[in-house]
């Protein structure tokens, strides 16, 4: 019976150690930008940050932070006092050959000003759009809000952005506040 364990136990670190060496195997993200018709890429550096309208490049996935807005709510869904509501739009494309699954909860992490922030599913509702959640076909895009409510005295917001889930690979997005 203790032959059997061991055998099983084996059995799972080996596919422990397979998942983590393929999480490990992306690379850092191209950055393509767009001026004047024209573009280019060039490899981003580990510390290069992206900025609105410039788009990371991954092995299966591009990534564009397009517009960022704020808003101090409706009628009936106001941020608390002090802050505002912020949604950065994002068009993800799969450029792989297989479905692309997307978690703006497993893929985005969220600072203002250096301070964790979550993702608001009260902002959400602001912004009249769709999350960054769900499956890309290949070839295919996702338009879509990352939303936080904010303090209005945020200068600057950061979110860093990976492929996959399982990946060390990331993009940082670096945003001036909207006024």
């Amino acid at each position: 019976m203790f032959r059997y364990g061991k055998r099983v136990l084996m059995v799972f670190a080996a596919i422990y150690i397979g998942m983590m060496a393929a999480a490990c195997d992306e690379k850092d993200p191209k950055k393509e930008s767009n001026s004047k018709g024209k573009t280019t890429t060039t490899a981003a550096s580990k510390d290069e940050t992206f900025g609105l309208n410039e788009t990371a490049v991954f092995s299966d996935l591009k990534i564009a932070a397009i517009e960022i807005k704020a808003s101090g709510g409706s009628e009936y869904n106001k941020p608390g006092s002090g802050n505002v509501f912020v949604g950065v739009k994002f068009t993800i494309e799969n450029i792989s050959n297989q479905d692309q699954i997307i978690s703006s909860i497993l893929l985005f992490d969220a600072y203002a000003d250096d301070v964790k922030s979550d993702l608001s599913i009260t902002a959400s509702m602001e912004f009249n759009s769709k999350t960054l959640d769900g499956t890309v076909a290949p070839g295919k895009k996702l338009i879509g809000y990352y939303t936080m409510e904010l303090p209005t005295t945020t200068k600057m917001i950061e979110l860093n952005v990976k492929s996959d889930w399982l990946s060390n690979a990331k993009a940082k997005f670096v945003l001036d506040m909207p006024k």
